[in-house]
């Protein structure tokens, strides 16, 4: 699974990569969290690529009521690949609502010695997430946009660490992640895979990203021996 990452590269590196303008002047942030708002690319209304910001943690379309009333233990914040398709919750925005969320890592954690110890887990600069996304409404009736990312089986490189890693959308696969049609099952579900072996570099870290409220570059630096 994906419940804490990093997002480090300034505005002008996601503008790069992804192809979209970007004005936000936002912070690097090294222990992103659930519901906490997060940038994602994704298609506009007009077919067009676009940098929004959404709240992580998905809330369906339908939801209302009773479901709102508790979101934070409600809100979901990864959908699992194999069953994405026929989840009431999640097919809709898996076939029409695709998006890409830029990250430079994320942290898992394995239990070692009797207590959980945090591993910060990341590639040769910012990559992309697999996501889904939704507009539903919130408690007050307003509109809010959620993002969930999407997680498949651990690969090669995660299968000691986690059963579950986030799936990683290259490059080159962007045009057909986000633009895909709903028809076009096939295109993007291919794309939903774990990683190769060798993508991933994973390292341990420091047990204060445990907390939210810590947030800083010396999350991500290695344990000291």
């Amino acid at each position: 699974m994906c419940g804490r990452y990093v997002l480090k590269s300034p505005p002008v590196d996601l503008s790069s990569l992804f192809g979209v303008d970007i004005r936000d002047n936002f912070p690097p942030r090294y222990n992103i969290c659930p519901s906490q708002p997060v940038a994602v690319i994704r298609q506009s209304e007009m077919r067009c690529r676009e940098y929004a910001l959404m709240r992580w943690g998905f809330i369906p379309s339908w939801a209302k009521g009773e479901y709102l009333s508790n979101l934070a233990s409600r809100a979901m914040i990864n959908a699992r690949a194999e069953t994405v398709l026929e989840k009431p919750s999640f097919s809709s925005a898996v076939k029409r609502r695709r998006c890409l969320v830029p990250a430079d890592g994320f942290y898992e954690w394995r239990k070692e010695k009797g207590a959980k110890q945090p591993y910060c887990i990341q590639r040769d600069g910012l990559f992309a997430f697999a996501g889904i996304w939704e507009t539903a409404c919130d408690p007050d009736g307003g509109e809010i946009d959620t993002m969930a990312i999407l997680t498949t089986a651990s690969g090669a490189d995660l299968r000691g660490l986690h059963a579950r890693e986030p799936i990683v959308i290259a490059p080159k696969d962007f045009v057909s992640w986000l633009e895909a049609d709903e028809r076009d099952v096939a295109l993007y579900s291919a794309l939903m895979k774990s990683a190769l072996p060798g993508s991933w570099s994973i390292h341990a870290v420091s047990k204060a990203v445990n907390s939210p409220r810590h947030d800083g570059p010396e999350l991500i630096e290695p344990l000291a021996a």
